[in-house]
């Protein structure tokens, strides 16, 4: 079952990075940021306050499906919060990258000639790839340990 579930969050975690995350405009990756921060601050209210009136969603004499299912849900949720924050630092990468371009356009023309800043004009799109890679890597990486090393 776990490698069922690593294969579809890894195939839904590309699916989102290349169908979504690269297609628009970071304004639109930073609104989905934006709704998972406050999704998920609502979560965890809500979970504190049941914790505090002592409400107990699963017991040890509960039934192996109620457990599984639960884990199941957890896990599959860890996923989403993956590929949301995954998404939102692979568009900031190009948004920075673009940002600093701009300004070192903008208000350092008369150094653009020197390294290291000529090597990063030059190198820029590779330079962004580099670090979208490392965070399509680390991603599925995590996407990993969430399905085969978490306990529950």
């Amino acid at each position: 079952m776990n490698i069922i579930m690593w294969m579809l969050s890894s195939a839904a975690f590309f699916a989102w990075i290349f169908g979504i995350t690269l297609k628009n405009p970071f304004s639109t990756n930073a609104k989905h940021f934006g709704l998972l921060i406050v999704v998920h601050l609502v979560l965890s209210i809500a979970a504190i306050e049941l914790k505090k009136r002592g409400v107990v969603i699963l017991r040890h004499e509960d039934s192996l499906w109620l457990r599984e299912g639960i884990a199941l849900a957890l896990k599959s949720y860890m996923a989403l919060v993956l590929i949301v924050m995954s998404s939102f630092m692979i568009a900031l990468t190009g948004k920075g990258a673009q940002q600093m371009t701009h300004f070192h356009k903008t208000y350092n023309a008369a150094n653009l000639h020197r390294n290291p800043l000529k090597f990063y004009l030059r190198q820029e799109p590779a330079i962004v790839w580099g670090y979208r890679l490392f965070f399509l890597v680390g991603g599925v990486y995590v996407l990993w340990a969430i399905w085969f090393r978490l306990p529950f």
